[in-house]
């Protein structure tokens, strides 16, 4: 894997995933499978880096890595999101699942990071961080378990 191509940034908005605040523990892993976008299903595969960013303001809010390849199926756990996004998420798409430990890491915190400053503002559901970007997202993430 190249250095541009180390890990994987993955956006989660709260409102699709109402609950996922309660489903995310500090101190447990949990499975959860995200849309992979326009990746490349080659490049992706179990035991790659991942950063979850929380969207709406919410910043960095959990950590850890992939589980599986992508693969082309429904969410997993649909009948868990609001009613207004199950059709959506019954569809098969590509996804990978990762398994993931909540963090809280401030979106302000990451805006003064140059490295990572404007990591919030892409559109892509899924980015590729480079070796710096993950290691300065981690740095981050240290300060910050509990």
């Amino acid at each position: 894997m190249s250095k541009n191509k180390y890990a994987l940034l993955l956006r989660m908005d709260p409102s699709y995933w109402p609950c996922w605040e309660q489903k995310l523990l500090p101190e447990s892993d949990k499975k959860v499978w995200f849309k992979t976008g326009r990746r490349r299903p080659e490049d992706i595969h179990p035991g790659i880096p991942v950063i979850v960013l929380g969207t709406k303001g919410l910043g960095v809010v959990a950590f850890g890595k992939t589980s599986t390849s992508i693969k082309h199926v429904p969410d997993p756990d649909w009948e868990e999101v609001d009613n207004q996004y199950q059709e959506e998420c019954k569809k098969p798409e590509n996804r990978v699942c990762v398994e993931i430990r909540r963090v809280q890491v401030p979106l302000s915190e990451l805006r003064a990071q140059p490295l990572v400053a404007n990591l919030h503002t892409a559109r892509e559901t899924t980015t590729w961080l480079s070796s710096e970007q993950h290691h300065t997202l981690m740095d981050l993430i240290s300060t910050h378990k509990t």
